[in-house]
């Protein structure tokens, strides 16, 4: 363990030169092999603990306990989900132990318990909305995999780590493609997941085409936006991964010009968001009308659904007695015939045969989400329940906050009108009720100010809380307006110090 460290603490000595170069304006080789050997150390790193764990007596005898006490401290070390799965896809996790949840369909799945390693696959959470890369190990015991370790980790963290240590200054960026040519890490976090063999400058696509498709280690040049960017780009050895580090004439930042955060430019792109989603799961219904009669129909509408959008995190098909009789992804049919039925959402759908959206609520995974329910009919216009989809306010919100710039002083808030807040950056105040839960109390302006926004489309006033951050209270200016999805109302508001 002592010669780990001492090789970790020269490493990151290494960066710390070749950081130095850079400050310089010297792009050179020792710069990308420095970063590539670094990544490559992280991620096999991760790897040999989960084999290593998978050789215990605990893991070869599936010995949850045990095997639990050696993912934490191999947790300690690199951020991600570390679970334990069963050949029939069930898991154990260390943050849930038993999930009651299932990998069994899962890509990379079959070849793990052929007895294959899996090295830096790409997962995207819907319930989390995590970006993480899967290193998973097989547990073989008298040559029969009997179960297997992973560890996705965490690609924002990780990201983060690497810009930290390797401190680049801004007239340099960097990223990593896998062989797709997916970003699995950027130095700007919104480009992660992203194609740039798609969706880059024709110059960008052919450069790093012929990168990948040719050879392992070059230099090449692309034209991005106004720059001109002389990059170095190196395979890493144990991955289908290439780390690129690319100096630019002139700084320009890679995201979007951003435009500044207000109630006339946020409102209505919330209200579109929460429209095009509704509309999506409609016309998918409609289209699917006459499939609703078999499990495999019922099985494709909720799969062509979950495809029309990754904010979605589940659908289900609830019949008319109120149970979801089928869900997809197939991660969550372990809770296929749970009866929802005392649920307010379900009971209103039922009574009017209408679409509704639900209040949020806690889930069994343990984050606050809605429900959109919409009614299916046959072709006789008979109904035969509806489909619910699962969404979670914070995931439906990232992608349009990315377009906005929120000055450090400005609170962004999303409430309920029945004064539940379900969504703010301050996660002490997210999923509480302002009304009722012990942190607001004494704070009777702010509950004088709830009550109007709760009970008024849009407005402003003032009211008294602590500043994000500080201990004192301050006095703040509360402006509102509203979204609105099938009589379900949410007040977004923004509020600010008053000069």
């Amino acid at each position: 363990m002592e010669k780990v460290k001492r090789l970790a603490c020269l490493l990151l000595f290494s960066l710390f030169l070749v950081a130095l170069s850079a400050q310089t304006g010297e792009l050179n080789t020792a710069l990308i092999n420095t970063a590539v050997s670094h990544l490559d150390n992280i991620m096999t790193g991760c790897l040999r603990e989960l084999e290593l764990i998978a050789q215990s007596p605990e893991a070869q005898a599936g010995d949850w306990q045990g095997i639990k006490a050696y993912l934490s401290i191999a947790a300690e070390d690199l951020p991600g989900v570390y679970f334990y799965v069963l050949p029939d896809g069930n898991y154990y996790s260390l943050d849930k132990d038993f999930t009651n949840l299932n990998l069994s369909n899962r890509g990379y799945f079959e070849s793990l318990f052929a007895g294959n390693n899996v090295l830096g696959y790409d997962i995207y959470s819907r319930s989390s909305g995590k970006q993480s890369a899967l290193m998973a190990t097989p547990i073989i015991v008298d040559g029969r995999t009997t179960g297997a370790l992973g560890a996705s980790v965490f690609l924002d963290e990780l990201r983060s780590r690497l810009t930290r240590e390797m401190d680049l200054p801004e007239t340099y960026t960097w990223f990593v493609l896998n062989q797709s040519g997916l970003t699995m890490l950027d130095r700007e976090l919104e480009y992660i997941f992203l194609n740039p063999l798609e969706l880059g400058s024709e110059s960008m696509k052919n450069a790093l085409g012929y990168a990948m498709l040719s050879t392992e280690a070059g230099e090449l040049t692309y034209e991005m936006g106004s720059s001109q960017r002389r990059t170095l780009y190196k395979k890493l050895p144990n991955l289908d991964w290439w780390f690129f580090i690319a100096s630019k004439e002139r700084i320009t930042s890679q995201a979007q010009e951003r435009l500044n955060l207000s109630l006339e430019t946020i409102v209505p792109a919330l209200q579109n968001s929460l429209d095009r989603i509704d509309n999506l799961t409609r016309s998918a219904v409609e289209l699917k009308r006459q499939n609703n009669r078999t499990e495999a129909g019922i099985r494709e509408l909720l799969q062509d659904i979950l495809s029309s959008s990754n904010q979605i995190l589940q659908a289900a098909y609830v019949n008319t007695e109120g149970v979801m009789q089928y869900i997809e992804p197939s991660d969550y049919r372990n809770f296929e015939g749970t009866d929802i039925s005392s649920q307010e959402h379900v009971i209103q759908l039922r009574q009017t045969r209408q679409a509704v959206l639900s209040k949020a609520f806690m889930t069994v995974e343990g984050f606050q989400a809605i429900s959109l329910a919409i009614p299916v009919y046959d072709d006789n216009n008979t109904f035969q329940g509806s489909v619910s989809i699962l969404l979670r306010p914070e995931l439906l919100l990232r992608p349009l906050l990315t377009s906005y710039e929120i000055p450090p002083e400005y609170e962004f808030t999303i409430m309920q009108t029945d004064g539940l807040i379900i969504y703010e950056e301050d996660e002490e105040e997210l999923g509480k009720n302002l009304f009722t839960d012990p942190v607001f109390t004494g704070y009777n302006s702010l509950q004088e100010l709830g009550h109007r926004i709760c009970t008024t489309p849009s407005g402003e006033g003032d009211y008294s809380f602590l500043s994000r951050g500080h201990e004192l209270a301050a006095v703040k200016i509360a402006s509102w307006n509203s979204v609105n999805l099938y009589g379900r109302e949410w007040r977004v508001i923004i509020s600010k110090p008053v000069e």
